[in-house]
């Protein structure tokens, strides 16, 4: 008896593990139908087309020239962290804890490295100790290469670029152009497309003045972005193609298809992603491909490439998933009773598809996909946490059952297959999300319109969304920053509030929000940074700040303008207060020639000595004085 029970017992747990092992592995199926293969080139041709009948005004958004008649064209075309070599240095500002954000100059705690687009190049300087700054190195790239950001750690140095624009001419006669009749004109699509190719270099500077060249690998299309967790890089590009031309006879399947090359493969050849393996984003709006590349930086294996057709220009990463926006259009009809004789039957309204890759060392395999109703604004605006997906939306709807323009916000929870189980909608009539920030069960949301409304939203109950309060005060924020649990800096513009149906932008704003109350988030105090005009490049890029809640202290570049015109050139750095407020603590400006000053374009610290970086010097100051230790030109 008692063997029965214990072959019993035995036999359901193997079951229950050989379940788990099952429910581990993707549904294949349920994958196919919501992400299905373009399966040949007789398909991809009707997708294309079934494009164009969905949403007509797409058609005219491609390159054209007007000809009259029949007349030929002519065409030209941080958070610290104990550095051994150093002391504690700071790392670029990223969104996820663990997960590392390419960047245009970083460190290493001993080492700066600068990228120069322009010039085509990377520098390598030994910063640190500053009284001893100097170049050790210097990789020029070839000539149709620009690099545009890299990653470093004590072996690899990781540059991600493209290559140079190519017009790739299609020969032509007469009789076969793609033209359209317009009245007594002709819509011609010009004789060539445009290429253009993400290359990433990877470098052993074991030996810091002689880095190595040891791979090289590309991806179809135009970079867009990138990650690494651990030893792992992800590189996400958007390649377009001449889908005008699809009847073209001069052109053949393979002129359509993304590729991709690594020098890992033997002959290092490149490789065309056939349309049995590439996917589609249903009703799609975007005519291009999202590529996803992934590879080891410690292995030899080559790069593992997915492919979606659909686009997605929006990519969140946690350190398991990597989720991929497309943005797309639903066609309405509006009812009867709506209808007058001047309003068209129906609208398009947007809507957003989420597809999620699983994340594992050199690969990233699609999962499944989901849909949400209106367009996403950035990154900021999408987080997981606890199995859930979360994502803030701006929905547009042209024609209300009113007859107006009606504009709101919603939030959405989306379970591990991307299905809605909670939302929260109708947030902000008539305005738009202009920064967002999940931070574990809450989200803080910015939307504007003459006024900012900041809203402080539960995410407790995964099914049930709800706002806590909310404070409307002039200007807006479109980066928000946490400072510790109960308060978060927003970082925006000031601005005029005209009768709150529109604002004037004026200078720019820091605001330190106290959500302590969660019902009613005040602001506790506020810093305006000269007026019309002021700018920096904090306000569109998170990685422009320099933020370390130990050392007290953030920075970001700035030009200042004021009623006089332009004032200041260079970058502020502040400490904060809670009682006083944002403390001034130093200007750093970096003078080249004449009294020209070059704008900054990151700021960091090895120790107690801030660097700042242009695109011509580097300068190290004292973090308690700010006066200047050492400067090293770089051109």
């Amino acid at each position: 008896m008692i063997k029965r029970i214990l072959f019993g017992v035995i036999v359901l747990l193997l079951a229950t593990s050989l379940m788990g092992v099952f429910r581990a592995k993707p549904d294949e199926k349920k994958k196919e139908s919501i992400l299905p293969r373009v399966e040949n080139f007789n398909n991809f041709k009707k997708l294309i087309a079934d494009a164009q009948k969905r949403l007509p005004y797409f058609e005219f958004s491609r390159d054209f020239v007007y000809c009259e008649g029949n007349s030929r064209i002519v065409y030209s075309p941080n958070v610290s962290i104990s550095g051994n070599s150093a002391s504690d240095y700071s790392k670029t500002n990223v969104q996820v804890e663990g997960v590392d954000e390419a960047d245009r100059v970083k460190t290493d705690g001993e080492y700066i490295y600068v990228i120069d687009e322009t010039a085509r190049k990377l520098t390598i300087v030994k910063a640190y100790p500053a009284q001893k700054m100097h170049l050790v190195s210097t990789i020029k790239f070839e000539e149709d290469f620009y690099p545009k950001e890299f990653y470093v750690d004590s072996k690899y140095l990781v540059v991600i670029g493209e290559n140079k624009e190519v017009y790739k001419q299609i020969p032509y006669k007469e009789d076969d152009l793609d033209s359209k009749k317009i009245s007594n004109k002709i819509l011609t699509y010009p004789p060539y497309y445009t290429a253009k190719e993400t290359v990433c270099f990877i470098y052993d500077i074991s030996d810091k003045a002689n880095p190595k060249n040891i791979r090289k690998i590309t991806l179809d299309g135009r970079y867009l972005t990138s990650r690494k967790i651990k030893g792992s890089i992800h590189i996400v590009s958007l390649k377009s193609f001449p889908y005008y031309l699809i009847d073209n006879k001069n052109l053949s399947a393979q002129d359509f298809m993304p590729s991709y090359s690594d020098t890992a493969m033997k002959g290092a050849q490149k490789v065309y992603i056939g349309f049995n393996n590439i996917r589609y984003v249903p009703n799609f709006a975007d005519f291009s491909y999202t590529l996803v590349g992934s590879f080891e930086l410690e292995s030899d294996t080559s790069v593992s490439v997915e492919c979606i057709l659909g686009a997605g220009s929006l990519v969140y990463c946690s350190k398991e998933n990597l989720y991929i926006c497309a943005q797309g259009y639903k066609k309405v009809f509006l009812p009867a009773k709506t209808l007058e004789s001047f309003r068209p039957r129906y609208y398009y309204k947007p809507e957003t598809m989420v597809y999620k890759f699983a994340l594992s060392k050199g690969r990233a395999e699609v999962l499944c996909a989901g849909f949400v109703e209106g367009k996403v604004l950035n990154q900021f605006s999408m987080d997981e946490y606890d199995g859930y997906f979360r994502i803030a939306t701006t929905v547009e709807s042209h024609y209300s059952w009113e007859g107006d323009f009606q504009e709101y916000n919603a939030v959405y929870v989306l379970d591990k297959n991307l299905k809605i189980v909670g939302k929260l909608d109708k947030i902000a009539k008539g305005e738009s999300i202009y920064s967002a920030r999940f931070i574990g069960t809450r989200l803080y949301l910015v939307t504007f319109k003459a006024l900012d409304p900041f809203f402080v939203i539960s995410l407790e109950n995964p099914q049930k969304p709800e706002i806590l309060g909310y404070l409307k005060i002039p200007g807006y924020s479109t980066y928000l920053h946490p400072y510790d649990q109960n308060h978060i800096i927003g970082f925006g513009k000031d601005a005029e509030d005209l009768n709150e149906e529109y604002a004037i932008p004026l200078g720019l704003k820091i605001a330190m929000f106290n959500v302590e109350d969660v019902e009613n988030p005040k602001e506790l105090f506020k810093v305006i940074i000269g007026g019309k005009g002021t700018n920096s490049e904090l306000l569109n890029n998170h990685k422009a700040l320099l933020f370390d809640k130990t050392k007290n202290i953030f920075a970001f570049s700035v030009e200042v303008y004021d009623k006089k015109g332009h004032n200041f050139t260079g970058a502020f750095v502040y400490s904060i207060d809670l009682k006083e407020g944002f403390v001034l603590r130093g200007k750093i400006s970096h003078e080249i020639d004449d009294g020209y000053c070059e704008e900054i374009d990151r700021l960091l610290y090895i120790g107690d000595v801030l660097y700042s970086v242009s695109n011509s010097m580097i300068k190290a100051s004292s973090l308690e004085s700010f006066k200047e230790i050492a400067r090293l030109r770089l051109d």
